[in-house]
This record gives structure tokens, sequence and C-alpha cells, in this order.
């Protein structure tokens, strides 16, 4: 037995249906998704905060164990101005990581370390990147955060990747913390 065809109409109803439907959840997840994004990961690296802060104000040495480096070693890393002073800059481009720049604004040594992180590709997005060093036992507390801000309809976009860059931090963070134990480690050899 032939299954009987399915009418021009229902099947232009039920598509009709879909695509409101589709369209509806779009218009939820703009309603819903943040348009503020806070990421914050820390970790206790045993070094003392002089070998950490080397690791991290130094552009020379951050590109070495920032994710962006893993993501896609042949990707292009360029430094502007001073190493390790306000106003110096990392820039990358690369096929996966597309294009990008991470400038210092201020440095408290073995404190803080306030950045500006901006992408031009795959899209225009810029974020307020912080490291704060704190003494701790046994080593000193890294905590690094990103503050971003993602106008509708970007929102969907930055909603779906904290998770990634959440992670990227955690990584990061571990392979600072081995760069300057390391580090610590050569100097007393």
């Amino acid at each position: 037995m032939e299954k009987p065809a399915i009418p021009l109409r229902k099947f232009l109803h039920i598509g009709a249906w879909v695509v409101g439907m589709a369209v509806a959840l779009l218009v939820i997840l703009l309603l819903v998704a943040p348009t503020k994004v806070h990421i914050e990961q820390s970790v206790l690296i045993h070094a003392p905060p002089a070998a950490v802060w080397d690791q991290t104000a130094r552009f020379d040495r951050y590109n070495q164990w920032n994710t962006l480096r893993e993501m896609e070693p042949s990707a292009k890393f360029r430094i502007d101005g001073v190493d390790g002073t306000a106003g110096a800059s990392t820039t990358w481009t690369g096929k996966k990581i597309g294009y990008g720049r991470l400038r210092h604004l201020s440095l408290t040594p073995h404190t803080e370390i306030r950045q500006q992180l901006e992408f031009f590709e795959p899209l225009n997005a810029v974020s307020d990147i912080c490291f704060k060093f704190a003494d701790s036992a046994g080593g000193t507390r890294v905590t690094w955060s990103m503050d971003a801000e993602y106008p509708r309809p970007k929102n969907i976009v930055g909603m779906f990747m904290k998770d990634n860059l959440e992670t990227d931090f955690r990584k990061g963070l571990l392979r600072l913390k081995s760069a300057a134990e390391a580090s610590v480690s050569a100097e007393k050899k």
C-alpha cells in the first residue's frame, strides 16, 4: 500500500510552524542571553611573585604559555612597544585564532596587570583583562579575569563562548604555573 502524499497546503503549514518556532527561539535567546560576561579563574603557583610576574607581564614569555599558541602553533605573534610596560602590546594572526591584540593598560609590579583584549577577526570584540597576584602560603595566587559586553544580537555568541573561555583560562593558568615553577627550579640549579 502506498502512503498518500502530504498535500502542499499541509506541508506549507508545517513549514511555517517550524520557521515560526525557530524565530521565537532566537528571540527568546536574544532576550535571555546576558549582554555582560565575567570570567574568573585562579591558581596557586609555587613560585615567588617576581617569577610569576615575569611570565605574565612580558609578552615574550606570555606568548609561550597562552592558549592561543597551543590552539595554533603556526600563528604569527608580534610584540610592539617596550615589552613589560604600559602601552606594550602583542598582536597575533592565524587561520584558526584570527587576528587580535592584547595591550597593557597599567601594571602595578607584582600586584596587578590591566589589559585590553581586542579581536578584529573573525568577529570584532573588546574585553577588559586583569591579572591579580597575591602572596600566599607557599607561593603566589594568580587570578585571571575577563569582562566583556556583547550587545544584542552578539550576546548569543557570548553566551556560548563563556564555557570555552573558562576552559582556556584554566588551561592557561596551568601552563603559567608550569612555566613559572620551571623558571624557579632552573634558577636554583
